[in-house]
């Protein structure tokens, strides 16, 4: 497989989203969520931007605390973590205002965030001082959750949901990663095996390219590939009758 991002209509929104927080006029609030399904792509398409765009990504746990959060985002910044909230949040907000070119700090895994009130406080702090845009990743509940908080919910003004991708996005996916060629009806019959899942999909591909490139075929169609499981899912444990 070829590491490379498709360019799907869920990543092509997202990046002209992520340019509009960059360039947007003066006076208009710049944080931005991102939310979706597991294996929607959210994570591989926000660290192909922090490359792309020069921005900055920490990856939150449910472990963190206040502190936590501003010691990450203090070393991605390049700077040596302090002992004190006050002194990372100064340090970090100069830091972020010398730097004549505006990056984006991308949260992801936020759902944790939002265990913290202390840490929504800081991002939001962090945002209202120097104006750097912030986009939080995580599922659906996030944006539940955000709208429910309208200190932040009013901050924000670009929401992106990534969804399930069609069929065209399919035959993107196929063509950037796999290897070998996958026929229509093949990429059909993935599409609707993986329930339209980007994740799925790839994974799928996975399996038809490693049957192609062994038998030689330049093309893999669906009478090629037979019977074959696409995935090895989890098995469904069900209780044996009369037990």
């Amino acid at each position: 497989m070829r590491y490379e991002l498709a360019k799907t209509k869920n990543v092509r929104n997202f990046y002209a989203v992520m340019g509009d927080l960059l360039n947007r006029p003066f006076g208009v609030e710049g944080m931005g969520v991102l939310w979706g399904e597991p294996g929607e792509g959210k994570t591989t398409v926000v660290a192909h931007a922090t490359n792309q765009m020069n921005g900055i990504c920490i990856r939150a746990r449910r472990s963190w605390t206040m502190m936590s959060l501003l010691e990450n985002i203090v070393t991605e910044l390049n700077g040596v973590p302090a002992g004190r909230r006050s002194k990372m949040e100064d340090w970090i907000e100069r830091r972020l205002m010398e730097n004549k070119e505006q990056r984006i700090i991308f949260v992801d895994e936020a759902d944790y965030i939002f265990h913290s009130t202390d840490m929504l406080d800081v991002l939001r702090d962090i945002y209202d001082q120097t104006g750097t845009p912030i986009v939080l990743i995580g599922m659906e509940q996030i944006a539940r959750r955000i709208q429910e908080n309208g200190r932040l919910a009013r901050r924000i003004t670009s929401w992106v949901e990534f969804k399930g991708i069609d069929l065209e996005d399919a035959r993107i996916v196929a063509e950037a990663l796999c290897e070998v060629r996958v026929s229509d009806d093949l990429i059909a019959h993935l599409h609707r095996e993986a329930k339209a899942n980007i994740g799925r999909i790839v994974v799928g591909l996975s399996r038809i390219e490693r049957v192609g490139l062994a038998s030689g075929t330049k093309t893999v169609t669906l009478a090629d590939w037979k019977d074959r499981p696409l995935f090895f899912d989890q098995p469904n444990f069900r209780k044996r009758k009369g037990l």
